[in-house]
């Protein structure tokens, strides 16, 4: 197979060409269904014979939808069989967002069920907080895995292997990731203030695997809120009601992706 027959421009074979599509995809968001191809090449950076191009092919496949009048590119109408797909693969079960619901009730603050994807944590599942003032993530946000209490806990379920080959990648301090990333696999939890955004708290524990049974990914359940009310006499307090949730959502069930 030839270089032009696989990859945009010509410059890297199909995994390329895949990336760039994906680039493409992800320059809509429910606020933007619709996008002209100048916005498209302003929201990718790529150039405009590339967009035009996987415009034209993901539109031969049902996933965007191009022309009309007004020569908008649109989200095309495949996707309806993803969503419900991403949506059967990805739910939280019922029991489970219940407990998270309790944990969130009984904390005050917002709880998150966070996995692994390349260099990324990304929300699988979420209670908000209660409260007007209160930590916002939302399911399917991607967060850097090089800082956070739920990045540390997850990093300390990797193996040594995949730890080592992870931490250039992540941070340009290896040496302290692989500190507090010890410490949080001493401990099994993790505590940490104002490192992905100012005056902001997050604390992590691992979701116990049931039986020795292995599961798909690593999962991290984490509480996170204002860090005024992360004081030190709620600390011990709020770990052990997360640390029992994590138990429970173990045998309630996690999404059906993970295994």
């Amino acid at each position: 197979m030839s270089a032009s027959s696989t990859g945009a421009e010509g410059d890297g074979g199909g995994i390329r060409a895949v990336s760039r599509a994906w680039r493409v995809l992800r320059a809509f968001s429910p606020e933007r269904m619709s996008l002209s191809v100048a916005e498209l090449v302003r929201e990718t950076g790529l150039p405009r014979t590339t967009v035009l191009r996987l415009v034209e092919t993901l539109a031969g496949e049902g996933v965007l939808e191009q022309g009309g009048v007004d020569g908008q590119v649109r989200v095309g109408t495949a996707l309806i069989a993803f969503a419900a797909f991403a949506d059967a693969a990805w739910a939280v079960p019922a029991a489970t967002a219940a407990r998270m619901r309790a944990l969130a009730a009984e904390t005050g603050e917002t709880v998150s069920l966070y996995v692994r994807s390349g260099v990324r944590r990304v929300v699988v599942g979420q209670a908000p907080s209660p409260n007007t003032l209160r930590h916002v993530v939302q399911p399917g946000d991607e967060l850097p895995l090089s800082v956070g209490s739920a990045a540390y806990v997850l990093l300390s379920l990797e193996s040594a292997a995949v730890l080592e080959a992870l931490l250039p990648q992540v941070s340009s301090d290896v040496d302290g990731m692989r500190a507090v990333i010890a410490e949080a696999a001493e401990r099994g939890w993790c505590l940490t203030h104002g490192q992905r955004e100012p005056g902001n708290t997050g604390l992590a524990v691992p979701v116990p695997e049931v039986d020795g049974r292995r599961r798909g990914l690593p999962v991290v359940l984490a509480l996170g809120g204002p860090t005024v009310r992360f004081g030190d006499e709620k600390v011990p307090g709020f770990v052990a009601a997360v640390q029992r949730c994590a138990a429970d959502i173990a045998v309630s069930g996690l999404p059906p992706a993970l295994g």
